[in-house]
Order: C-alpha cells, then structure tokens, then sequence
C-alpha cells in the first residue's frame, strides 16, 4: 500500500509509471505490504484462472516465496505501476520500499525487480510472452 500521494502517467521507460506527487526524503517509506489491500496467491493456482486473468497478473503482479511456497503478490494500488530502472531512486525488501535519495514531487518512482521479484529475468525480455502460469 503506497504511503504517498502518487499519480500515473506516460512513462519514458515503459508504459504507465508512478509518480510522486509530494516531495520524498531520503529514508521516507513509501511502499508498505498490507495484507489488507495487497493480494497474495498461490502460483500453483494460476493455471486455474482464464489466461487474461494470468497476463494481468504477470505483468501487474511480482512473485516471491512466502511461508515455503511460491505466490504472487498483486499490489492494488498505483504501486503496481512502479517500474524498473537499473539506477532506482527507491530500494525494496518484501515488505517495505523506502527512499534512496531525496525524491522531487513530480518525479517517477523506480525500483530494482531483482530486488523482490523472482520472475524478473523472464519479465524483462524483449518481446516476452506474458503467461508464464500455465
């Protein structure tokens, strides 16, 4: 759940991206998970859903290990337009993103998918397929 006001926009690195509508200091936390409103759910359960359904997840959502098994973790809020940058401006763990740097309102939010996402390499290919769960 994002703890900033955030807007989307056209992103010059891929699609839509997040942008911060207030200034972010350096540490600030800006992303937090809360089960409440972040949806987590069983990969083993994806070939269930129509192959729509997965393409939003795969491209939407990010996949980690959870209590020994592999989920993925649909974000419902703006966050899950975040998008990568190999120079991010906000530094993830599993449950929280946090400011690297001093961050201008107007700016887009970035993130490292290595940092969380166990899917990155595969998401990151030119021209990738999106379903990945059947």
């Amino acid at each position: 759940m994002l703890l900033i006001k955030t807007s989307l926009r056209s992103s010059s690195i891929h699609g839509l991206g997040c942008f911060t509508e207030e200034k972010i200091k350096e540490g600030q936390v800006v992303w937090q998970y809360d089960e409440r409103v972040d949806l987590r759910l069983p990969v083993q359960q994806m070939a269930e859903f129509p192959v729509p359904f997965q393409d939003f997840l795969t491209m939407y959502g990010y996949t980690e290990m959870h209590a020994g098994e592999k989920v993925v973790i649909l974000c419902v809020d703006h966050s899950r337009h975040i998008n990568h940058s190999e120079n991010p401006n906000l530094s993830d763990t599993p449950t929280q993103s946090i400011a690297l740097r001093d961050i201008e309102a107007g700016e887009e939010l970035t993130c490292d998918y290595r940092s969380f996402d166990l899917d990155t390499q595969e998401k990151l290919k030119v021209g990738n397929k999106l379903s990945t769960y059947n």
